[in-house]
């Protein structure tokens, strides 16, 4: 086997805020601000192209889609040189929303599946990247 074959690609965020011209769309959410929101996902990843990002439109593209990109490790302040502290506060502190591991484009690369398995997957789907008006304890699983 080569060296090739043995190295897992690059970790991707699977929780990106700015839709690089590398971000992948994987999710929409769904839902309604009082119905409550929950995370649809593609069957596979599709480029963020501005096209696709327009129609977000009037809303920001982050608080309708869910993309992934390459994780900036020591560029984010969830990291902490080791693990994504984000992940581990989703898994900490919010109830699971599924009882079966969603199908998803990312999840081979995905850094929050990487670190905390299924229990990151429990709780993905109610994960809105951007809220227009998060509650306290999004707020608190956010800082």
């Amino acid at each position: 086997m080569t060296e090739a074959a043995k190295t897992p690609p690059p970790a991707s965020c699977p929780s990106v805020t700015s839709f690089s011209p590398d971000a992948q769309i994987f999710g929409v959410l769904t839902g309604s601000a009082t119905a409550g929101f929950q995370v649809g996902y593609l069957t596979e990843a599709l480029p963020a192209t501005p096209g696709l990002l327009a129609a977000a439109v009037p809303a920001k593209p982050a608080e309708v889609f869910r993309a992934a990109a390459p994780c900036m490790e020591s560029g984010c302040k969830h990291f902490d040189g080791a693990n994504c502290q984000l992940v581990q506060r989703l898994a900490a502190m919010l109830d699971p929303v599924v009882r079966t591991v969603p199908r998803c484009a990312i999840r081979s690369t995905c850094r929050w599946f990487r670190q905390e398995g299924r229990e990151a997957c429990l709780r993905c789907p109610q994960v809105a990247t951007e809220r227009r008006n998060p509650s306290d304890l999004q707020i608190e699983v956010a800082s």
